[in-house]
C-alpha cells in the first residue's frame, strides 16, 4: 500500500531547504521526490524518501509530520492526463500532486495526495497502472 510522505514546516527564508537536504544527505537518505509550497511567512516542504524513519530522525528539531500518498509510474499508457481522467471518472479528488526527481523503477513517478487512497490504488491497479509501495523506493 502507499508510500510515506514527510511534510516539514519551515520559516520561509533562505537556506531552509539547504539545511533539510543536507541533513538528509548526511543521514544517507535519498530524496526521490519533493515539492516546496509557499504559505506566506512559512512554507511546507513535502518529501518522498527511500528511508522515512531515518529521515524523521535526521530532521529532529523541525516541525514535521508523515502521511501516506500514492506513487504511480508515469508511462506512455499512463500519462499524467490519463491518470487524472481516470481519477475524475471515479470521483476521486486530487488534493495535490508532484513528480519524482529521477526515475523510480525506470519511469518518472507521480506522487498524489488524494481524498481516498484505497479507492485510488484500486482504480489504478484495475487499469494496469503500477502503484509503488515503500519497498520499491529502497
Amino acid at each position: 500500500m502507499a508510500v510515506t510522505q514527510i511534510s516539514v514546516f519551515v520559516e520561509n527564508k533562505p537556506g531552509r531547504f539547504a539545511e533539510i537536504s543536507t541533513r538528509l544527505e548526511r543521514a544517507k537518505v535519498k530524496t526521490l521526490a519533493f515539492c516546496i509550497a509557499d504559505a506566506g511567512d512559512f512554507g511546507i516542504i513535502r518529501l518522498v524518501v527511500n528511508r522515512p524513519e531515518l529521515a524523521t530522525k535526521a530532521l529532529k528539531g523541525f516541525a514535521e509530520s508523515s502521511i501516506h500518498v500514492i506513487a504511480t509510474s508515469i508511462t506512455k499508457k499512463f500519462s499524467v492526463s490519463k491518470i487524472a481522467v481516470l481519477l475524475r471518472s471515479k470521483k476521486i479528488n486530487i488534493d495535490y500532486a508532484y513528480t519524482s526527481t529521477k526515475p523510480i523503477g525506470g519511469n518518472p513517478t507521480l506522487i498524489l495526495r488524494v481524498d481516498d487512497i484505497a479507492r485510488t490504488e484500486k482504480a489504478l491497479k484495475e487499469k494496469g497502472a503500477k502503484v509503488l509501495v515503500q519497498e520499491d523506493l529502497s
